[in-house]
């Protein structure tokens, strides 16, 4: 979307952020937007044309300010340990949810509980937007991940997948701990970070005794 942002595109913008990570997409009406924003309804779908591709351009918007701030903070770490790479990595995404705490709700609540009118095109939002940050994890994360450095006898794509499912699973699980209270996830950083470490033990030293 190229929609050249005025004072008054500014102020909408703002206002139906604010509104959709507090309300929700269905119970944020362009009447709320209008009151909050200080302008006339008209005005808004004159220049966003309807309350679906606002939220839309608010999504769109946010990911990248995101994103924007997580290459800055990412491409200053030196990091060579996979591992480390690995917690730098979500220890960059809390720091950035607490620095943009507005966009990082609304972005929680539009991808863990989309509306389902919309949920299609959140997706292949999410699918255009991610792929800059899969390169980033296959280049430069998984990249430190070598032969040398797993057991012998395991093979190298196996480890990667297996590590991929445990982050995995360990994400979705902070994000169903965390529902609904998405500002208590990103001040328990230390908590969840803790909780990777014990998951890095084992995958590094596994479970049973030699």
């Amino acid at each position: 979307m190229n929609l050249e942002v005025d004072e008054k595109n500014e102020r909408i913008f703002q206002a139906a952020k604010e509104q959709f990570a507090l309300h929700g997409y269905h119970q944020t009406s362009t009447n709320l937007i209008a009151e909050h924003a200080d302008v006339s309804k008209a005005l808004i779908f004159h220049h966003f044309k309807s309350k679906k591709k606002l939220y839309l351009f608010i999504i769109e918007r946010s990911i990248d300010v995101m994103q924007s701030s997580f290459e800055k903070e990412w491409y200053t770490d030196k990091t060579k340990d996979f591992f480390e790479m690995m917690k730098k990595l979500v220890s960059i995404k809390m720091t950035i949810a607490i620095k943009y705490p507005m966009d990082n709700k609304l972005l929680m609540q539009a991808f863990h509980s989309p509306p389902k009118e919309i949920a299609q095109e959140l997706q292949l939002l999410v699918i255009e937007k991610s792929q800059a940050m899969q390169t980033l994890s296959d280049d430069t994360i998984f990249s430190l991940l070598t032969p040398l450095s797993i057991r012998e006898g395991v093979e190298l794509e196996h480890a990667k997948n297996l590590i991929r499912i445990v982050f995995d699973s360990f994400a979705q699980r902070i994000v169903g701990e965390y529902d609904g209270r998405y500002e208590e996830m990103v001040y328990n950083t230390e908590v969840i970070l803790a909780d990777m470490d014990a998951i890095i033990d084992l995958l590094k030293y596994g479970v049973y005794k030699k």
